[in-house]
């Protein structure tokens, strides 16, 4: 029987998750959109009209000894997340309920806050300072508590990368403080190796970080990609100082799930 692979969430990177499974296990997806939902039909993907907070029961109807994606994300311009937060608490309620096998949740560093010069491993301590942070803790904490019910997997990504986006553009000719803070990236084609064996091989029920395994300064790293992509340069302060900033180490992620990210080196991100 073939396994069900419920997305809920299928934007930028649900969308290369989904072609890297598409054949292997049975996909359904679910978009706000009526024509997000047409065109996903279209690419062998069963669309399921749903925005969190709808009623669950359509979208529970897949999820019996199936792995369900968490990929939604509260929002960069929403600082008051708690209907974000309870409204994705009932939908794992809902899930589990269902009898849910698998659930991964995609979460983000950010949950380490930015106000430490640490190397940062899976099991270090969490010190969310946005509203958003805190909301993904929020929801992690209360998936760990659930792990005695069924696999969870929390994945931690660093900032993204793909062929089609990386943050040198949006930094473009900017004027940026903290040059010498030290970068955290990974490059989506690491994401969907790694997140192909969570779902396909390995639940690891557990905490992974997927990050590049080098840490340049950013105000070396970000002129250097915006020279090699022939944008403007953005300029930054204090790149002379002594390294600082966070280092998400995910070096036991990636022994864990034996892969070696092919962008282990962020030069290689342009």
């Amino acid at each position: 029987m073939t396994q069900n692979v419920v997305i809920s969430g299928y934007g930028w990177l649900a969308g290369y998750v989904g072609n890297a499974l598409a054949g292997k296990v049975n996909i359904i997806g679910t978009t706000r959109s009526q024509q997000k939902r047409l065109a996903l039909k279209k690419q062998g993907v069963t669309a399921i009209e749903y925005a969190l907070g709808d009623d669950t029961s359509v979208l529970c109807s897949h999820l019996q000894n199936a792995t369900l994606l968490l990929n939604i994300p509260p929002g960069r311009r929403n600082t008051n997340l708690e209907s974000f937060t309870e409204n994705m608490l009932r939908l794992i309620d809902a899930a589990l309920s269902a009898n849910v096998a698998h659930i991964i949740f995609i979460s983000t560093t950010s949950v380490y806050g930015d106000d430490t010069n640490n190397v940062l491993t899976e099991q270090s301590d969490t010190n969310p300072q946005t509203a958003s942070a805190k909301a993904h803790v929020t929801i992690e904490n209360h998936l760990m508590s659930k792990r005695d019910q069924t696999n969870i997997s929390i994945v931690r990504l660093a900032g993204l990368v793909g062929p089609d986006r990386h943050p040198a553009r949006s930094l473009s000719g900017r004027q940026l403080d903290a040059g010498n803070k030290r970068i955290n990236l990974v490059h989506v084609h690491d994401i969907v190796s790694a997140l192909t064996s969570i779902i396909c091989d390995k639940p690891l029920n557990d905490v992974i970080h997927l990050c590049s395994l080098s840490h340049p300064k950013r105000g070396i790293y970000y002129v250097d990609a915006a020279n090699a992509m022939g944008i403007d340069t953005p300029h930054f302060s204090d790149t002379e100082a002594q390294p600082g900033g966070k280092v998400i180490d995910a070096t036991q992620s990636w022994e864990r799930l034996n892969i070696s990210p092919t962008y282990g080196d962020p030069y290689s991100m342009f």
